[in-house]
């Protein structure tokens, strides 16, 4: 009866506790060298960008980068392993299990840890707060279904622990970021291209699966924490 009661406490705290997180980290492997990069296209930059990472295109020319802290990579045996990585993590995350279902505007409100999809296209407005509660292992997956745009000055912002390094973007469309804009986590455009803009930060990752990426004037630099480089 003592062990039954126990159990049932124990079972009280999972269900109703929400600082425990279930969700496995997916494996970056080598994507996490890079901060900006596309499988097949051109990375170009307009303007003056700051950037810490490696920079590269396994089909393409990656362009017009001058302030870079990190390796210009091109067509070569660094690129075509971050390629097969960027494939295998796109696909890790698309098997993810959705647990919460947003409205396509995100922003104004504050999210705890899990994985999210929205059907169709969707916006970034004003700020959206990621709470990880404490938890610094806190896992957030954005599962989106159709292109994403953030509106100028639009922000992400981590709270109680959550880091940048554990926040996933999947995107099934062309991601394009207004001026102004803090973005954190990785980014993963599938078939589709990236476009940053003048004033934009960005504390993670911006990578497509066959898409051009291009920045103007902005500063992106690889994640903090979860053993980045």
């Amino acid at each position: 009866m003592k062990n039954r009661f126990l159990h049932l406490i124990i079972l009280a705290v999972i269900l109703c506790y929400p600082k425990i997180d279930f969700a496995q980290a997916p494996t970056l492997g080598t994507t996490a060298n890079f901060v900006l990069f596309t499988s097949s296209g051109a990375v170009t930059n307009t303007g003056i960008s700051q950037v810490t990472g490696h920079v590269g295109s396994n089909v393409g020319a990656a362009t017009n980068f001058g302030n870079v802290n990190g390796v210009m990579q091109s067509q070569n045996a660094a690129t075509a392993a971050c390629s097969a990585d960027l494939l295998s993590l796109y696909n890790e995350l698309a098997a993810k299990t959705a647990t919460f279902f947003p409205s396509s505007s995100l922003g104004g409100d504050t999210l705890l840890a899990g994985v999210y999809s929205i059907t169709g296209a969707s916006t970034l407005t004003n700020t959206l707060t990621l709470n990880a509660q404490g938890n610094p292992n806190a896992i957030f997956i954005f599962k989106l279904q159709g292109a994403f745009s953030a509106a100028a000055n639009a922000k992400v912002k981590l709270i109680n622990g959550a880091k940048a390094c554990n926040v996933f973007w999947k995107i099934d469309g062309l991601v394009s970021v207004a001026t102004g804009v803090t973005m954190r986590g990785t980014i993963i455009a599938n078939n589709a291209a990236i476009s940053m803009s003048a004033g934009d930060t960005l504390e993670g990752r911006a990578m497509s699966t066959a898409g051009a990426v291009s920045v103007n004037g902005i500063m992106a630099y690889t994640p903090i924490g979860c053993g980045s480089p």
